[in-house]
């Protein structure tokens, strides 16, 4: 399958939300647009990607909610050696990378929530990036369907997933190039 240049697919990004800002997902029922990039050119991704929200700042709200600064803290709560002794030897009828994952997810979803609680004047958009600290024990499909399942009425904007990884097919990426995901709600780049 063919794949766009990452630059290509950002500014298809922006274009979506200043075009189509209420109907993004709206086939499947989830406001969520991902835009797939390839992970070593996360840098310049990022980059780029502020330049192009820079655009938006006079009608939209752009929120961002860091998954490496969340999964960050729940590391450092928990403290690394603990989670790799827990990972090591795991408790009888455990699964420390599955509880962690939760953990992870739980936190992330409360900031998504968080970003949307109050809109203000401007239309907002929550952005959620460094999703790559995810890897390997969860990914963006259960961030998003975990975003779902708590309570998609609190869903009142897009939410904007910048994946590393490749798309491989019809609304399939292969998150940091290791594991497929199929995106079933919202919108994939």
């Amino acid at each position: 399958m063919s794949n766009p240049d990452w630059r290509e697919k950002l500014q298809e990004g922006i274009e979506r939300v200043r075009t189509r800002y209420d109907t993004i997902g709206r086939k499947t029922g989830a406001p969520f647009l991902a835009i797939v990039y390839p992970p070593e050119a996360e840098v310049a991704v990022f980059k780029e990607w502020r330049t192009l929200v820079s655009s938006l700042e006079a009608e939209f709200d752009v929120r961002t909610v860091d998954a490496l600064e969340t999964t960050m803290s729940v590391v450092s709560e928990l403290g690394s050696e603990n989670i790799v002794a827990a990972i090591e030897e795991p408790m009888p009828g455990s699964n420390p990378e599955t509880d962690l994952a939760q953990m992870w997810l739980d936190l992330l979803k409360e900031k998504v929530r968080d970003s949307l609680a109050y809109t203000g004047d401007k239309r907002v958009v929550v952005v959620l990036h460094h999703l790559a600290a995810l890897f390997p024990v969860t990914g963006p499909r259960a961030l998003m369907q975990s975003l779902w399942d708590s309570g998609h009425a609190l869903l009142n904007a897009p939410v904007v997933a910048l994946i590393p990884g490749t798309v491989v097919g019809p609304k399939v990426y292969s998150f940091v190039n290791q594991r497929d995901e199929f995106m079933y709600r919202g919108d994939i780049v």
